[in-house]
């Protein structure tokens, strides 16, 4: 009996390791060179599978994005291109290879739908001083111009003489923080709340209602860039950048 005993509790010992036990989980770096070196050597398909990998582990930054972009241009999807594209460049929108690589897609995608509302050229007037600062970066910006308004306008409160000779540059600090205040409000609204999406498909057609047998409104294309309003039994409401609203397939289109 004790001999019973002492096997059973080898046996759950043994057992109980096991299921602890996990498989070692890839190292992100190594994933990512092998990547790099994929890549380098032509494999774009391995690399693309391990630049995913990487994405996988939960790392995600904008390089990463990027490379992600260049893999699947490599391999001839270039609405995923442009949707990785997209995501970098909110992180490192100030990066050169970046911007090139996206402007070439776009090009390589064909025509687009811009919108020149003036509300949009508006905003675009607003936007452009810090195209090249990602949200976060801008939002850092902006509260620093505050802080430094708050201290400067301490120092007049106390100093009379150095308020009146300053005046001019405390009225430029506050109108660069009104428009950096500007640029995160409309940047968070546009990044944040907003859900744009790329169409990944080659011929999308866009339809009144989302029924497959809906007349057609119009197409969209590959690479095209449009507003998720809502998504409802495999369908999504889109709003095209000219304002013009339809429904097409869920698997149509990804969220930046």
């Amino acid at each position: 009996m004790k001999r019973y005993i002492a096997a059973l509790f080898i046996l759950f010992t043994l057992a109980s390791r096991a299921c602890a036990a996990e498989p070692a989980a890839k190292d992100p770096n190594q994933l990512f060179y092998s990547a790099n070196r994929s890549y380098g050597a032509g494999d774009y398909k391995k690399a693309l599978e391990e630049y995913l990998m990487v994405l996988d582990t939960g790392v995600e930054n904008g390089r990463l994005h990027y490379n992600i972009g260049n893999g699947f241009f490599k391999l001839g999807k270039i609405g995923y291109a442009i949707l990785c594209y997209e995501r970098a460049r909110r992180l490192i929108p100030q990066d050169g290879d970046l911007k090139s690589n996206l402007a070439y897609a776009k090009t390589m995608a064909g025509t687009s739908y811009p919108d020149d509302s003036a509300i949009r050229r508006l905003t675009g007037y607003i936007k452009a001083p810090f195209l090249d600062m990602n949200l976060n970066a801008l939002a850092n910006l902006t509260l620093a111009l505050y802080l430094i308004i708050m201290v400067v306008l301490a120092i007049f409160i106390f100093n009379r003489i150095i308020a009146r000779k300053g005046i001019l540059l405390f009225i430029v600090l506050t109108a660069i923080f009104l428009v950096a205040l500007s640029a995160v409000s409309v940047r968070y609204y546009d990044e944040e709340i907003l859900r744009h999406g790329i169409i990944i498909e080659k011929d999308v057609e866009c339809k009144y209602e989302p029924i497959d047998k809906s007349t057609t409104y119009y197409k969209l294309h590959e690479g095209d860039e449009v507003t998720v309003l809502t998504t409802r039994e495999g369908w999504r409401r889109i709003k095209r950048p000219d304002g013009k609203l339809a429904w097409i397939k869920k698997e149509a289109v990804e969220i930046i």
